[in-house]
């Protein structure tokens, strides 16, 4: 079965992209914190939590050429 979100691709090894997709989810959790809907918050603060927990352990080397 495939995972619905695949963070090991080629596209996050720029370390700007990873830190982009982290921040975006998060600052869309804290605006629908404050808008109220805590549901929805939870989703994207839980999102940005997860991306930011597999990118740590994901060996980006290997789209580099291994340097």
């Amino acid at each position: 079965m495939r995972p619905l979100i695949n963070f090991d691709h080629a596209f996050f090894a720029r370390p700007s992209r990873r830190y982009l997709t982290v921040a975006v989810c998060a600052a869309w959790g804290l605006f629908e914190l404050s808008t109220g809907a805590v549901f929805w918050a939870v989703i994207f603060l839980g999102l940005a939590g997860l991306a930011q927990w597999r990118f740590m352990q994901i060996d980006w080397t290997k789209y580099d050429g291994g340097s």
